[in-house]
């Protein structure tokens, strides 16, 4: 594989991007939830009236990258309509991985920052003449990964990308976005999923699984991330890490002899599933008192807090991370069974 450069930049030609790329030729996109922002972005894009900059906001899991995958792959096709056609120049060049003008900027690793590097190359992209004559895509993702330094080089090219180029922000937490960022992006929401279009989804690609609402509940109610933990190794995660939230709840586990085990845990896996408990403990509340109790507000903070030290800082202690995160836990399931 050809070396990537520096701060998450992956070069046009690498083999990852080309992996990344063709998988969506196989996939009825838009998933079903997402018709409606769909047929605006067809008909702002057949118009030409697409903004310079979008901000795919919403839950990880629901397809934002791979509508934003198939919005790059619609602007750069030489034919109009409302799907890519698949047979241009332009879309052969972006199935292989190789199109000169679409480029992806993301973390060296998942749960790492996007550095000011990769934010610097990105602008010598936008200022460049496109190589194919029409438009230049670049994705960002997750576009809250943006350290300080790369969010505040990204705000020049915000302010003056130049003719005919689209920059697609893709952001799970687009709160932890500075403001500045997203005054400059058109909003494009991606709530939550329908339950039932959700499930229904599911049941065409997982036929032989019983266990889809589990699978579905476990995931937050988010179909692609549900389709993820069906992976049994995954989804054993998840429940251990539940069993250790529960544990932690009801008194029979201490917050310190439970982070060594939650350590050795996938972190994204583990850190979503303990945001998953706590969006459930906060609804709970919500519905029994009417708020939800500060302490949960603590606890979420602190998940914040610890993917953005994970991110900056790459030998960071699991275990530490993990005991403070506990600990907050313990006095949100206090709060909330008082």
């Amino acid at each position: 594989m050809p070396a990537r450069r520096p701060g998450g930049w992956e070069p046009r030609s690498s083999t990852r991007c080309v992996r990344w790329w063709k998988p969506m030729g196989a996939e009825r996109i838009p998933l079903p939830w997402q018709r409606p922002q769909w047929a605006g972005l067809v008909e702002l894009a057949n118009a030409g009236r697409l903004p310079h900059a979008l901000l795919l906001a919403g839950p990880s899991g629901t397809g934002k990258t791979a509508l934003a995958k198939r919005l790059a792959e619609l602007v750069l096709c030489a034919q109009s309509g409302d799907q890519p056609c698949g047979r241009c120049r332009n879309c052969c060049l972006t199935a292989a991985g190789s199109h000169p003008d679409l480029v992806n900027v993301r973390p060296e690793e998942p749960g790492k920052a996007i550095l000011i590097e990769a934010v610097r190359t990105l602008r010598d992209f936008c200022a460049a003449r496109p190589h194919q004559g029409g438009w230049r895509v670049a994705l960002i993702e997750p576009a809250e990964a943006l350290n300080h330094s790369a969010a505040n080089a990204l705000l020049k090219t915000l302010e003056e990308p130049g003719g005919r180029t689209l920059l697609l922000l893709i952001a799970h937490r687009p709160g932890h976005l500075p403001a500045t960022i997203r005054s400059r992006c058109r909003l494009l929401r991606f709530p939550e999923p329908d339950r039932q279009a959700a499930l229904t989804w599911l049941r065409e690609r997982l036929p032989e699984r019983q266990d889809l609402e589990q699978l579905l509940h476990h995931a937050g109610g988010r179909p692609l991330r549900a389709l993820a933990l069906s992976d049994a190794r995954r989804i054993e995660q998840v429940a251990r890490l539940r069993e250790l939230a529960e544990a932690i709840a009801g008194g029979s586990m201490a917050p310190a002899d439970a982070a060594p085990e939650a350590a050795g845990l996938e972190w994204e896996l583990a850190s979503d599933a303990l945001a998953i408990l706590l969006r459930e403990h906060a609804r709970s509340a919500l519905a029994e008192r009417g708020a939800p109790q500060p302490a949960v507000f603590r606890c979420f903070d602190e998940l914040v807090r610890a993917h953005r030290e994970r991110a900056a800082n790459a030998n960071l202690s699991a275990e530490l991370v993990w005991d403070r995160l506990w600990l907050a836990w313990r006095r949100a399931a206090a709060a909330g069974s008082g």
